[in-house]
């Protein structure tokens, strides 16, 4: 398997100016831990987490050290905690060293490099922009099912996501969504969040029609917010 296969189609995004405010709120509504953080053209500058926004001065979590103890720490270390304490804006925060894959990568290397930088999800990049998202919960569902002991009824499972998978990223009214499809023994079921009703509906359509889908669980939520 690779990230094609098991990776949250599209994904949440901020911009670096967007207030911190607003991406915790983004965090809040879509029930995740991370953002991208892309420019303009949606090429990858970083990410924001949760971790990234432990500190914070409005909450009383800024650090607060013996003035003594700040005389070993260097003037880097201690600027750099000001502006993630202070900082009003998702560029002041957000890691730019920033780890991503492939849509071929192997889901093996995906979990190998998980581990090695104790990170939860990881953006799928594609021609410098970001097309998914694969997180620890897309893996526990692939690695639920033995590679070694694939049945053919697993195959045909991952041909009928591929192909609504497919069939949804051609269509341009899944700008903004970012949606889970998982596929057992033929039940479809999507999850996620999507940015109006009627691409809920559409995407219910799309997999519906798809050869070889029995039957289409629907829990996509919808979700708009205005932009901060």
């Amino acid at each position: 398997m690779k990230a094609s296969d098991i990776m949250t189609m599209g994904a949440t995004t901020v911009r670096p100016d967007t207030t911190i405010e607003h991406a915790a709120r983004v965090m809040l509504e879509h029930r995740i831990s991370g953002l991208p953080v892309v420019n303009a053209q949606g090429k990858l500058l970083g990410i924001v987490t949760e971790r990234d926004l432990l500190r914070r001065e409005e909450i009383g979590t800024e650090r607060h050290r013996p003035r003594w103890l700040e005389v070993w720490l260097s003037a880097r270390q201690l600027a750099q905690e000001y502006s993630q304490e202070h900082g009003r804006k998702v560029e002041h925060v957000m890691s730019r060293d920033v780890a991503s894959v492939g849509p071929d990568t192997p889901v093996g290397e995906i979990v190998d490099l998980m581990e090695e930088r104790g990170i939860k999800r990881l953006p799928v990049v594609s021609d410098g922009k970001v097309v998914g998202i694969v997180s620890r919960t897309n893996l526990l569902l692939a690695l639920s099912r033995h590679p070694g002991e694939i049945p053919s009824s697993v195959v045909s499972d991952l041909a009928i996501r591929k192909s609504i998978v497919n069939e949804v990223e051609s269509k341009a009214w899944t700008h903004g969504a970012a949606i889970d499809v998982n596929v057992r023994d033929g039940v479809v079921n999507l999850n996620g969040t999507v940015t109006d009703e009627k691409v809920r509906t559409a995407v219910r359509i799309a997999a519906e029609n798809t050869p070889g889908a029995i039957r289409v669980v629907d829990n996509l939520r919808v979700v708009t917010l205005s932009r901060g």
